[in-house]
């Protein structure tokens, strides 16, 4: 049975608190009458997962079961999330491939043949035959490669209408799919309020499409009408006139992987001293060790993740039951809304990445602080203090256009508004982001936009963004301030929250969702 998250007032016998850094563990000692709060105790993962996936697949939620749906002659299509979902075990087969696997003996016993794999990648980079690999296992892979498996691609001369959006925008789909009998959806859900059922459809649109969907100006008026942005209601149950729609829905955990990092998922003062001993020699390495090599021991020794659950079905019916699952095991309340917050941002832990400064702070602002179901833990005109290094860092072949949005957009201005009427149609525009994107590995050039879009909310709510060990001209390019330790980083917010703020540290290792009751 797991515990329910809790608040800890820090006093002088509160031990150092593990603290996400990037790459890097941190133990940080928190001023007294801090509040830490802390998520519910992760839950035991599935032990006969293939158990579950069949018993989801044979007793879907609103649904014939699976086989019912697989007709012999039909057109089917298997779309699967990319690697922003994270690569959920090291060792045994990823949960995507076990699912996949058993749709896949499914459609061979019920004499379907057209069949094929793409991976909702929306406006990000394709996936490379490496990464295929690794989601998919080598066989599933080798049988559908090179022709019956491939990212979607939002520049696609292929993509297909089949509805507009409120401004009159049509909404442009994946070709295979609109023109498929029936789409199964592999989905992976590990936050509370990650797209939801219409994920099916947000990751396999056109580029316009996602342009004026994620445009700056309608999410301001969304937020101010406090209404959803999905035109894609109608799209969730079937895409278009003709492709019904059957999601796998997977919820995750984070849990570590192994005795190296075990202690991780314990309470700090529950720590045994061979606990203590491990954090010790975690710090030391993470220290020691270049930035590259850190990514690597975070992928091995670090967090990976457990599956929870496994429902299939309609999406629209599954979707509820999906968040439901998730805020029971991730949401952690809290009765007032503190001065300043903490937040520590680690690497994602998908296959060789690290995070450029600007996605680091798109995860920091738009989904780790702006992803609460309620209000945010820190009040309106107060302070977040987050740990990143914010290293200028871009991958040379993922980053193109967030190299060029750091260093042409960012240095004429922070203000949304401003970037999306200056600056958005000449990326979007681009021919050379276009190629790169279609025929190499390279986020869209809408990509950095939408990811700086999401901030916006947070940074309108916050008086000030602190950076603690954030590089110094990183941190101002973004509009941010950095300090070396917590100590500067509270003294430089005394300013605006005064001497003694009520501080509150939300501990998760590394998604935790918090909300103000």
């Amino acid at each position: 049975m797991s515990r329910p998250g809790f608040v800890l007032s820090v006093d002088a016998q509160t031990p150092p608190l593990v603290v996400f850094q990037g790459e890097k563990v941190l133990l940080e000692r928190l001023p007294v009458d801090a509040s830490v709060l802390y998520p519910p105790e992760a839950l035991q993962g599935i032990r006969s997962l293939d158990e579950a996936i069949s018993r989801a697949l044979d007793a879907p939620v609103d649904s014939e079961p699976l086989r019912a749906l697989l007709k012999r002659g039909s057109r089917v299509t298997i779309v699967f999330e990319d690697l922003s979902q994270p690569v959920t075990s090291r060792t045994a087969p990823d949960v995507r491939q076990r699912v996949i696997e058993l749709v896949l003996e499914r459609a061979a016993a019920a004499g379907v043949d057209d069949v094929e794999l793409i991976a909702a990648t929306g406006l990000r980079r394709r996936l490379t035959a490496h990464d295929l690999q690794r989601v998919l296992g080598e066989r599933v892979y080798a049988s559908f490669a090179p022709d019956h498996v491939r990212s979607h691609d939002a520049e696609d001369e292929n993509l297909q209408v089949v509805g507009e959006l409120a401004d009159g925008t049509p909404i442009e789909v994946n070709g295979r799919v609109a023109s498929s009998d029936l789409v199964i959806s592999v989905r992976l859900a590990t936050a509370v309020g990650n797209e939801g059922a219409a994920a099916v459809a947000t990751k396999l649109i056109g580029a316009k499409t996602a342009r004026a969907r994620g445009s700056f100006a309608v999410r301001t008026a969304a937020a101010a009408a406090e209404i959803s942005t999905d035109a894609f209601d109608d799209l969730v149950d079937t895409i278009g006139d003709k492709a019904q729609v059957f999601t796998v829905d997977v919820t995750l955990t984070p849990e570590p992987t192994g005795p190296a990092s075990a202690f991780l998922s314990k309470r700090e003062r529950e720590w045994s001293l061979t606990d203590r001993a491990l954090s010790a020699g975690l710090q030391a390495a993470t220290r020691i060790l270049p930035a590259r090599a850190r990514i690597g021991l975070a992928q091995v020794s670090g967090v990976g993740y457990g599956v929870t659950s496994v429902v299939a079905g309609k999406p629209s019916s599954v979707h509820p039951l999906t968040e439901a699952f998730l805020a029971q095991q991730q949401v952690a309340q809290f009765d007032r809304p503190a001065d300043v917050a903490l937040f520590g941002i680690p690497n994602p832990g998908t296959i060789g990445s690290s995070l450029n400064p600007v996605t680091a702070a798109a995860l920091g602002l738009g989904q780790i602080f702006n992803g609460a179901t309620a209000e945010p833990v820190v009040r309106a005109g107060g302070t977040a203090i987050f740990y990143h290094p914010l290293t200028p860092w871009f991958h040379p072949l993922h980053d193109p256009a967030y190299i060029d949005f750091f260093a042409e957009v960012l240095t004429q201005s922070t203000d949304p508004a401003v970037i999306s009427e200056q600056f958005e149609e000449k990326f979007a525009a681009d021919p050379w982001y276009r190629h790169v994107y279609q025929t190499s590995s390279s986020n869209h050039a809408l990509h950095p936009f939408h990811a700086w879009y999401s901030a916006a909310p947070a940074i309108a709510h916050l008086g000030e963004i602190i950076f603690v060990g954030g590089d110094h001209g990183s941190t101002r390019r973004l509009g941010f301030k950095s300090a070396s330790t917590l100590a500067d980083a509270l003294e430089m917010a005394s300013g605006s929250v005064g001497l003694a703020p009520a501080i509150t540290y939300v501990h998760g290792a590394p998604v935790s969702i918090s909300e103000v009751s």
